[in-house]
C-alpha cells in the first residue's frame, strides 16, 4: 500500500513530459525534429490518432485503440497523464487563489449525462456525415493546439528576438530572428474565449470540460466503468472525513456514500496521496456477491467493449462541401472559388474530412504561407489551415506539413514527388499586369517561379510580358506573392478540388521542342 501514493508523483512527471515535448513539436519553428519524432508524441492522441487510423490503417495510427485498452485497464489516466488540455488544467488550478482553510475546496456534484452524451452523440454523428467541423470545437488536442499556437507562439518568438536583440548588442550572434506569426483575429478571439472558460471551469468545479463537455473523456469514461483496476473505499478504513472530496479535481468522490464515480474519475491519483488513513486504495475490480467479495470477470462486459472498439475502427468519413469568399475591387479579381490546400492533402475533401484545426502544420510551417481559415473553405471548415499566397509561398522542396500532421489530414511526401504535386495552377491577368497597365518593366513573377512555368515573352517595344504553362505549374504561389500589383494580383494560383501531378519540366521542354519550325535557310 505504501507504494500507491507515489502513483501520483509518478503520473505528474509523466503529465509533465508528455506536454513538454507536445509543446516543444509546436514551437519547433527550424525543423529540426524529424517526422518520427512528431508522430511519436502524438501517437496516443485519441482524436487524430482515430482519423489518421479511418483514412491509412496501419500499426501506426493505433494509438487511439492503445488508448482505450489503457482504459480498460486502469480508468481514464489518459486524461490526466497524456491529454495536453486535461494537463494544461491541472496547471490553471495551480492559479487558483486559495484559504488556507479552504485550501483546494472540491466537492461532489452529479454530472449532466444529457449534455455530455449530446456532446459524444454529435461528434459521431459530424464524422459519419463527412465533417470534422463539430470536432475542432470538442476534441482537446486541438483546442490545445489553437492556444498554443495562437496565444503562445507570440510569447515565445518575442522571448526570442529579444535575447537575440540583446546577445546581437553584446556581439553574440549564436540565436536566431524568427518571423513573428500573422495575426489572425477571430482565431485569436476564439483562443481567448477558450482559456477564459477554462479557467473559470477550473476555479469552479475543476474538470468541468472532461467530465461535462469532452467526447473523448465521455467515450473513455464509458469503457472505464468496465476497467479491471479501480479507486475503492474501504468502509472499514474511511472515517468520512471528506479530505479526498475536497481534493478531487473531477468531483468524483462522494464521502456520506464512500463511493467513486469512476465513470468520471480522471485518474489523478490526488485522493491516494492525500488520504491519512489509507482509505482508498488502487486495485482490481472485485464483483461483490452475497457472500463474498470475489474476483469475477464480467464477460458479457467485455464482450461489449469489443463491439464499442469495432464500431469506433470502423466509422467512415464522407464528404464536406467547401465554400470561399473572393477577392474584391481592383481592375480584374481573382476568382478562386476554393482554397488552396496543403500538398500532400490530396483533395479539400479529404482534407476536411479529416482535419481537425489543431494548428501544428501552421506553426510548422517555415514559410507561415499556411494561415487559419476564415470561411474559406465555408463555415464547415473554419480555423482549417489554407495557403494564402499574400502572405508568402509553398517552397519548392519543402514537406514539413506532411511530417508533423497527426491526422493523416496531410500525407507525408518526400521532396521528389512533392515537386510534381499540382495543388493549383496559375493563370495570368493581362488587364492587373504593370507591364500592360503603366508599359514598365517587371517580372518578378517569372523571377521566383521554381518551375519556370511562369517564363517572359516579347510584347512591345522592348518590353516581355508573362506567359503561363499550366502543365508544369505547381501552384506553389511564388508568383503571385512576388507579384507587386495590389490589392489583387496579375498572375494567382486557382485551387485544384482534387491534386493533381504536374510534368516534369523536361518533358514539358520536350512539348515545346516539336512544335516545327521554318527551316532556317
Amino acid at each position: 500500500m505504501k507504494v500507491q501514493p507515489k502513483l501520483r508523483i509518478f503520473r505528474i512527471i509523466v503529465a509533465i513530459l508528455s506536454l513538454a515535448l507536445i509543446i516543444l513539436a509546436f514551437f519547433d519553428y527550424e525543423g529540426k525534429w524529424s517526422s518520427s519524432f512528431f508522430r511519436s508524441i502524438l501517437f496516443l492522441q485519441f482524436v487524430p490518432s482515430f482519423l489518421q487510423f479511418v483514412h491509412f490503417p496501419s500499426i501506426f495510427a493505433t494509438g487511439f485503440i492503445l488508448v482505450i485498452l489503457l482504459t480498460f485497464l486502469f480508468g481514464r489516466v489518459y486524461c490526466s497523464w497524456i491529454c495536453p488540455l486535461g494537463i494544461l488544467q491541472d496547471g490553471l488550478r495551480k492559479l487558483k487563489p486559495h484559504k488556507r482553510k479552504r485550501r483546494n475546496r472540491y466537492q461532489f456534484y452529479k454530472t449532466n449525462k444529457w449534455l455530455k452524451y449530446s456532446v459524444l452523440t454529435l461528434s459521431f454523428v459530424s464524422i459519419l456525415f463527412g465533417s470534422a467541423f463539430f470536432l475542432r470545437f470538442v476534441d482537446p488536442y486541438s483546442l490545445f493546439g489553437k492556444l498554443i499556437y495562437q496565444l503562445g507562439s507570440p510569447v515565445v518568438i518575442g522571448a526570442n528576438n529579444l535575447v537575440f536583440n540583446i546577445l546581437q548588442y553584446m556581439g553574440n550572434y549564436s540565436l536566431k530572428p524568427l518571423p513573428y506569426p500573422s495575426f489572425h483575429l477571430w482565431a485569436f478571439v476564439f483562443s481567448i474565449g477558450v482559456l477564459g472558460i477554462l479557467i473559470f471551469l477550473v476555479f469552479w468545479r475543476g474538470r468541468v470540460y472532461c467530465t461535462e463537455w469532452c467526447p473523448v473523456g465521455t467515450l473513455l469514461g464509458v469503457v472505464s466503468k468496465f476497467s479491471i483496476f479501480k479507486l475503492q473505499i474501504s468502509e472499514n478504513s474511511c472515517t468520512s472525513c471528506g479530505l479526498c472530496a475536497r481534493n478531487c479535481k473531477a468531483g468524483c468522490i462522494e464521502t456520506k456514500l464512500k463511493t467513486i464515480d469512476f465513470e468520471r474519475c480522471v485518474g489523478c491519483f490526488n485522493c491516494l496521496s492525500i488520504c491519512t488513513t489509507q482509505a482508498i486504495v488502487f486495485r482490481r475490480r472485485r464483483e461483490k456477491t452475497s457472500e463474498n467479495d470475489l474476483y469475477q470477470p464480467d464477460l458479457q462486459r467485455r464482450k461489449i467493449l469489443g463491439l464499442l472498439i469495432a464500431a469506433t475502427a470502423g466509422l467512415g468519413l464522407k464528404s464536406a462541401m467547401a465554400q470561399t469568399n473572393a477577392g474584391a475591387k481592383a481592375l480584374l479579381p481573382n476568382p478562386k472559388p476554393n482554397p488552396v490546400t496543403p500538398p500532400g492533402s490530396l483533395s479539400i475533401e479529404h482534407f476536411n474530412n479529416s482535419c481537425t484545426a489543431c494548428h501544428l502544420c501552421i506553426s510548422a510551417c517555415p514559410t507561415k504561407v499556411l494561415q487559419p481559415a476564415l470561411f474559406q473553405y465555408g463555415l464547415n471548415g473554419l480555423f482549417q489551415p489554407y495557403l494564402d499566397f499574400h502572405k508568402n509561398f509553398c517552397n519548392y522542396d519543402c514537406v514539413r506539413c506532411g511530417e508533423v500532421c497527426p491526422t493523416g489530414a496531410i500525407v507525408q511526401l518526400i521532396p521528389e514527388d512533392k515537386k510534381l504535386i499540382q495543388i493549383g495552377r496559375a493563370h495570368f491577368l493581362r488587364e492587373n499586369c504593370v507591364v500592360y497597365t503603366e508599359e514598365t518593366a517587371c517580372g518578378a513573377c517569372s523571377e521566383h517561379c521554381p518551375t519556370k512555368a511562369v517564363h517572359m515573352v516579347p510584347y512591345k517595344a522592348g518590353l516581355t510580358i508573362p506567359e503561363v504553362n499550366q502543365n508544369i505549374c505547381v501552384g506553389c504561389g511564388a508568383c503571385e506573392y512576388a507579384c507587386p500589383t495590389i490589392p489583387n494580383k496579375a498572375i494567382y494560383i486557382a485551387a485544384n478540388p482534387v491534386h493533381l501531378k504536374a510534368l516534369p519540366t523536361e518533358k514539358s521542354n520536350e512539348i515545346i521542342e516539336e512544335i516545327p519550325e521554318e527551316f532556317p535557310f
